[in-house]
């Protein structure tokens, strides 16, 4: 049976959702095709209309949709719940539910590493920083920092999570085993010279960046001529969403295969 999935958010020309989970449904002979749903925030009334009625088995939610969404959900899982946010969107028994798949999508590359992390530094607290916080916390890491260059807003953020927060100038001083950037700072764009770091990295295990566009930042390559472990955020895009995959068709794509298809899909689009 035909089914549609596809992305929502905005706005979301460079998503690298289609291409992959069209290749993924490809790979295992799937009747299934994902789209590219650009929809501003004003219109996502009219759409969860649409969702409702057409042929559309499954959503990825992203960017400025992750929270505005939950009032149109029936249920929400305890992923969700915990983050209070969503990224996927699915069905059972006629009712939509609502999960979050970054958890897994951040915390797997962390697994694989099998290194030993007992304290955090998150730098920013944007909505990425949520499911960091929540995969970190179900890793059972003792202590975890927050920074951002609003400090107002970090403190939000970490009296819902019960953090400590570090203010952005004192960020060099902290001591951790692992560093996360959730800010844009190296991102594709104006962004792409800059890195949210410009001291010594040698202090932490691992350096994870979120930011899969470029592959490989300007902290990513500060942090591997000092020896430090490295994580793109493509390994994070990938895991979750073969979470997303897993949800939809009870089947599983290979994580090493699709990010290789990206990788090479990225070096042909630049």
């Amino acid at each position: 049976m035909y089914q549609a999935y596809g992305v929502l958010g905005y706005p979301i020309s460079h998503s690298l959702s289609p291409p992959l989970h069209n290749w993924a449904f490809k790979q295992k002979g799937l009747p299934k095709t994902y789209f590219r749903w650009s929809i501003p925030t004003e219109k996502l009334p009219e759409f969860m209309v649409a969702v409702r009625t057409l042929p559309i088995a499954g959503v990825s939610v992203t960017i400025p949709h992750k929270q505005t969404i939950l009032p149109y959900l029936d249920i929400l899982t305890p992923r969700a719940l915990k983050i209070g946010a969503v990224n996927t969107l699915y069905w059972e028994d006629e009712k939509l539910v609502g999960d979050n798949t970054d958890i897994i999508g951040f915390t797997t590359p962390l697994t694989l590493s099998q290194e030993k992390i007992n304290s955090a530094l998150i730098l920013g607290s944007g909505g990425a920083s949520r499911a960091v916080i929540v995969g970190l916390k179900d890793l059972s890491v003792s202590t975890i920092y927050l920074t951002n260059r609003t400090e107002e807003k970090a403190r939000t953020l970490a009296r819902e999570f019960d953090l400590k927060t570090i203010a952005w100038e004192e960020r060099y001083e902290v001591e951790a085993d692992l560093l996360v950037n959730t800010t844009p700072l190296g991102m594709h764009g104006k962004w792409e010279n800059h890195s949210p770091w410009d001291k010594n990295l040698s202090r932490f295990k691992i350096v994870y960046d979120l930011i899969y566009n470029p592959l490989q930042t300007r902290l990513l390559i500060d942090a591997q001529k000092e020896g430090c472990k490295t994580i793109s955020g493509l390994s994070m895009f990938v895991y979750q969403a073969l979470e997303q995959f897993r949800i939809w068709t009870e089947q599983e794509f290979c994580p090493s295969e699709a990010m290789n298809f990206l990788r090479q899909l990225m070096e042909h689009r630049s």
